[in-house]
């Protein structure tokens, strides 16, 4: 099979429906941690509430980062289906396996790939 059809039209539209589907899940969740983050106008008092909700709005931070790295991941992943790349690995032009996408539809790299990159990035830590 050639880099540029080695899924099927099928195949390409699932996927989309996956990056579809997950993508208007992140935005849900974004909108209502925004939404439980706004709901603390009372000013606390006590020492241990304030730890708390101290906490919670680090937490929030935290996902509110994580959910858009996703975001921006599926982004990329529905603008390569533009351009007719998707599928085919950024590192070696290589087609990422139907199964990989399936289960990481925003997959940029094969399961090998991401490993080696995975290792690269523990390697460089330790320095």
């Amino acid at each position: 099979m050639s880099r540029k059809n080695h899924l099927s039209r099928a195949h390409l539209a699932e996927l989309r429906a996956a990056l579809d589907a997950k993508r208007a899940e992140l935005l849900r969740e974004h909108d209502e941690n925004l939404s439980a983050g706004t709901h603390t106008e009372e000013v606390a008092s006590d020492p241990m509430e304030v730890a708390e909700r101290a906490t919670e709005e680090d937490e929030l931070i935290g996902l509110a980062s994580q959910e858009s790295t996703e975001l921006s991941e599926i982004d990329r992943a529905l603008a390569k289906m533009a351009k007719r790349t998707y599928g085919v690995s950024e590192l070696s032009g290589r087609p990422i396996p139907l199964e990989r996408l399936r289960a990481v539809p925003w997959a940029r790299f094969t399961a090998d790939e991401e490993e080696e990159e995975e290792r690269e990035r523990e390697r460089e830590k330790r320095r």
